[in-house]
């Protein structure tokens, strides 16, 4: 591969930098993944790689920011506008299942992070992408009657019923292969925001 140039550089933006390096720690992660992959990637000089970022510590973090923000980082934005409880239950699971249903990036840089337990980059997630997101769904929790669920449990059981099904989808449909809908994304939508709104409709025990 050629030296980057000046011009080369210039012309790769801090964001093209970051969508072409989030597979490659998607599918190896921080520790297998070195400078010289990610800059070959690029198309760049691993030296050219710190024209945008300090070091691999900081492009990790930045992928991870990238990678979660632009898919779950809008959630007010999407509930803007909704009065009906239903409507907004509905509007945080289509936001979450989006997020994950045909992407190749969100659930296995999720797992790989929930695995690894590296306490510096857990709080950066739930800090700089998780934080708004997690709020909002908080807040749709507040048509509810008063006491009667942890506002905190909600947001957590809304993120599980949503992730866990497409989590586990791969071993679902060996156990029942002629219960796998043609839509899947819609069934899951439904389902979920089926799940929850029974679920929170009922007095608790």
């Amino acid at each position: 591969m050629p030296p980057a140039t000046d011009k080369v550089i210039r012309r790769l933006s801090k964001e093209d930098i970051l969508e072409k390096t989030a597979p490659l720690f998607a599918a190896g992660g921080y520790a297998a993944t070195s400078m010289r992959d990610l800059a070959k990637a690029c198309g760049i000089t691993p030296a050219a790689l710190y024209h945008h970022f300090t070091d691999k510590d900081q492009l990790y973090l930045d992928v991870l920011e990238y990678t979660f923000r632009r898919r779950i980082g809008r959630m007010g934005e999407a509930l803007k506008g909704l009065t009906k409880f239903e409507d907004k239950v509905r509007r945080v699971v289509e936001v979450l299942v989006d997020a994950i249903h045909d992407d190749e990036l969100f659930l296995p840089m999720l797992r790989r992070e929930l695995l690894e337990q590296d306490e510096k980059r857990l709080e950066y997630l739930a800090t700089r992408v998780f934080a708004e997101p997690f709020r909002e769904i908080m807040r749709v929790g507040r048509d509810l009657p008063p006491g009667n669920y942890r506002p905190s449990f909600l947001a957590t059981s809304a993120l599980a019923l949503t992730i866990g099904h497409y989590t586990l989808e791969p071993v679902r449909r060996y156990l029942m292969p002629s219960d796998t809908p043609d839509d899947l994304r819609q069934a899951i939508i439904d389902h979920v925001t089926d799940v929850a709104l029974h679920g929170l409709r009922k007095d608790p025990k």
